[in-house]
């Protein structure tokens, strides 16, 4: 049987967690709107109709919300392509498909995703060593390991590919896509025949070969 902490009711509980989720959501959507250096406390309780003090509560600083916000956006991305399914009988290489096209979708559809992508380096980096986000962003490079090594195991894909580097591989186009997604000056990342075309050409190094 679970017990609340003391001092604390269920209920008071769910109330906190309802005001962290909305302090939460109104930092999101400030960072999709005004960016990163206008995101401020003030402008989070504002928009999540709380005071600062209840900010202050559930966070230590701005930093620590977009740690937040950024764990949270980069569960919601793994659980929209997770909704997509991996189709019963579905070969390594479509899941693998799939898996680039959702990522590629979301990113495309999600205004805080791509304000996230358009942080400043450094302080992207800071968030990436936090130890929530490089959990979420390692739970999504085993989930690519073992795609690609199920499709080894099957046959579907060449025996000597080296099964960690590929998932890194695969794992990078992603990345470029969307980087090219959000800057699109020379490349146009939102074509889907360049989609095929670089899930064409993946595809001719990872597929087995006729023996």
């Amino acid at each position: 049987m679970a017990f609340a902490a003391p001092g604390r009711s269920p209920a008071r509980s769910e109330r906190a967690e309802r005001t962290r989720q909305r302090i939460l959501d109104a930092a999101g959507q400030s960072l999709a709107a005004s960016g990163w250096a206008k995101t401020t406390v003030e402008a989070i309780a504002a928009r999540a109709g709380v005071s600062k003090g209840i900010v202050y509560h559930h966070f230590r600083g701005k930093e620590q919300i977009l740690e937040a916000v950024l764990e949270r956006t980069l569960a919601e991305w793994d659980e929209a392509c997770r909704r997509e399914g991996w189709p019963e009988g579905e070969s390594a290489l479509q899941g693998l498909a799939t898996m680039h096209r959702c990522a590629l979708q979301y990113a495309r559809d999600n205004p805080l995703l791509r304000a996230i992508f358009q942080l400043d380096p450094s302080v992207l980096l800071d968030m990436r060593r936090s130890a929530p986000v490089r959990r979420a962003l390692e739970q999504f490079r085993a989930e690519l390991v073992a795609a690609v090594r199920a499709g080894v195991e099957s046959g579907e894909l060449r025996p000597d590919l080296d099964v960690e580097r590929t998932a890194e591989v695969v794992r990078i186009l992603h990345l470029a896509f969307i980087d090219h997604l959000l800057n699109p000056e020379w490349i146009d990342a939102s074509d889907d025949r360049l989609i095929d075309a670089s899930l064409d050409v993946l595809f001719h190094g990872l597929a087995a070969r006729p023996s």
